[in-house]
């Protein structure tokens, strides 16, 4: 018998250690003064927003009247009324105990291709749907003022399904300020972000910890859990280690800083291959980059070098148990901050524990198991073992039937086999001796998919019966994982300052110089292009203490160009040009291998 005490008691056991980045601006928060302090409006299709009870006359309780008396109204909370203006937003800026954050240059983790794509996205902005500028200076503020920043609840939910006992943890802050506090990819009022520990229960007994998973931007299904034993997974004992990303509070396994990698769409995906394949030859920097998406420069910082919630930490932990019958949790589905109608989402507050935005239920709270890939794992060893033998308990009732099947279609084809050898070179006997010969091929196809079948189960019974006689190793604790999400590289030489400034303004001069390049065609459009791109990869190049390397890669690109135009040039006659391209690349040759020996020496 399971209740409320054992509940909090496995939530307690195993709460999660949750470190943020210095220079964190939110920590987990109550959700009842955060109401009190809010305002609940309704979009309405015709009339447009409109404020149905306005702040400070809202509670919790009154939130879940009003969902419940519009069931299908579009609703939203709006912590902050109007953002800061510039005069206020300076002196936020400039107050003393704010929290200092250092990034070390966020376009230093990316090339150059990547920062030309953050440029259209930022003008996106313009065009969307967003959280206005200054609205987090305020959130801050009135999280400071009306809150209580010294107390972090926690939401827990415990789900007994299948043989696993799934401790969700959910938190609340009062804002993600990603994009203007870390110059991440988006803003929006109010965000929840999960952890949940998977206790298994197999048939044999016990209870212990088996999996963890945070909720994080791009992993799904298998690749947001790890195990256990997974060397990555930090514990302070029984309790898991959340690195948050600063103002996202994504969760991340290591600490450290993440570059979002975004994939294209289908139809581009062949140009950023052919792109990527381009870079990885001048820029030797961004081979050991991961080639899965494109980075785009928004780093997700989750360093754990700042405040902490948990075992061993300055902060504790308050739980409040929650459940698929708590009043606010199930019946208001709208959205828990500011809604900016951003098409794409990002800039939109999001809906509570149990809801997605559109007002459907989330996976993660309908069906925790498969949220984490975990439905199809079995609970341990021995479950395995088990499952094994009903396997071969179903072979074992099916090999019968199937012999009596192959026996059938034999004596069946063997028939078939005397009728047409009897039919055969007889006068009048040509179509039924056809028909038979038809037969006889399609039966002994059927026979022949018959017997493989067979083959098939009895050497699947047999690896299974040797898997039971012979039980193989446990598999590593990474063997599930698809992608596995770590921290960018960190600029470590003596070059981060300029490292840092060149990634900074390379992008707009590029653009500029495109600009220049299409209006004034003294130096020719392609001959233009050309030098200016071998001007910003060599400032790159010396930027990321990568010269020599960036030069062996140019001169043998230049060495190809010359190998192509001499093959051009020969097809046309021009011999000389020919010989002068061929010895072009001796030289080349011979000043390549020099370099190597510059380089080992």
């Amino acid at each position: 018998m399971t209740g409320p005490d054992e509940d909090l008691s496995l939530l307690r056991a195993h709460e999660p250690v949750v470190r943020y980045t210095a220079g964190e601006l939110f920590l987990p928060t109550a959700v009842e003064p955060y109401v009190a302090h809010a305002a609940l409006w309704e979009v309405e299709r015709a009339s447009g927003p409109r404020c149905l009870v306005p702040a400070g006359e809202l509670t919790i309780e009154r939130l879940v009247e009003q969902a419940r008396a519009r069931p299908e109204a579009d609703l939203s909370l709006r912590f902050v009324d109007s953002p800061l203006d510039h005069k206020a937003y300076r002196a936020w800026r400039a107050r003393p105990d704010r929290p200092a954050f250092r990034s070390g240059g966020r376009f230093t983790q990316v090339g150059l291709l990547a920062r030309v794509i953050d440029a259209p996205f930022r003008l996106t902005l313009v065009l969307r749907g967003r959280v206005p500028g200054g609205l987090a200076a305020a959130a801050e503020r009135a999280y400071r003022r009306h809150l209580d920043p010294d107390h972090h609840p926690y939401y827990g939910r415990v789900v007994r399904e299948a043989g696993y006992v799934a401790l969700q943890y959910w938190f609340f802050y009062a804002m993600n300020d990603w994009r203007s506090s870390f110059g991440g990819a988006n803003d929006h009022e109010a965000d929840w972000e999960q952890v949940t520990v998977y206790l298994a229960a197999p048939p044999e007994g016990g209870l212990r910890p088996a999996w963890v998973a945070f909720s994080a931007h791009d992993e799904v299904g298998d690749d947001l859990r790890r195990r256990w034993d997974d060397p990555d997974l930090v514990r302070a004992g029984d309790h898991p280690v959340v690195f948050a990303g600063a103002g996202s509070h994504s969760g991340a396994f290591v600490a450290g800083d993440y570059v979002t990698a975004v994939d294209p769409p289908g139809a581009l995906q062949g140009v950023f291959r052919v792109l990527r394949a381009i870079a990885r030859v001048l820029t030797p920097w961004s081979r050991g980059e991961v080639a899965r998406g494109v980075g785009i420069p928004f780093v997700d910082y989750a360093r754990g070098d700042g405040e902490g919630v948990g075992e061993g930490q300055a902060r504790a932990w308050s739980p409040v148990l929650i459940d698929d019958s708590t009043p606010w949790a199930r019946h208001f589905a709208g959205l828990w901050g500011l809604d900016t109608r951003d098409r794409f989402g990002g800039e939109r507050a999001p809906a509570g524990p149990r809801y997605e935005r559109d007002g459907t239920v989330r996976r993660s709270w309908s069906d925790p198991l498969g949220w984490a890939g975990l439905q199809k794992v079995p609970l341990s060893p021995a479950e395995s073992a088990s499952l094994l033998g009903e396997r071969i308990a179903e072979i074992d009732r099916a090999l019968p039937d199937l012999d009596a099947d192959i026996a059938r279609h034999r004596q069946g084809l063997r028939r078939l086999t005397a009728e047409l050898g009897s039919l055969h070179d007889r006068d009048g006997m040509a179509a039924l001796a056809a028909e038979r010969q038809v037969r006889v091929v399609e039966e002994e196809r059927a026979m022949g998919a018959l017997v493989a079948r067979r083959t098939a189960l009895a050497t699947e019974r047999a690896a299974h019966e040797d898997t039971l006689a012979r039980p193989p190793a446990v598999a590593p604790p990474q063997a599930h994982l698809r992608h596995k999400a770590l921290p960018a590289g960190q600029v470590t030489d003596a070059r981060p300052r300029l490292l840092r400034g060149w990634s900074t303004v390379s992008t707009p001069l590029l653009l500029i110089a495109a600009a220049f390049l299409l209006v004034d065609h003294r130096l020719g459009v392609v001959a233009g292009i050309t030098l200016f791109v071998v001007v910003f990869l060599t400032i790159e190049a010396v930027a990321r203490g990568r010269l020599i390397s960036f030069a062996l890669s140019l001169l043998v690109v230049a060495i190809g160009g010359l190998l192509g135009v001499a093959v051009v040039q020969g097809v046309l006659g021009r011999w000389e040009l020919v010989l002068a391209s061929l010895l072009g690349v001796a030289a080349g040759a011979v000043l390549v291998a020099n370099l190597r020996d510059l380089r080992r020496g």
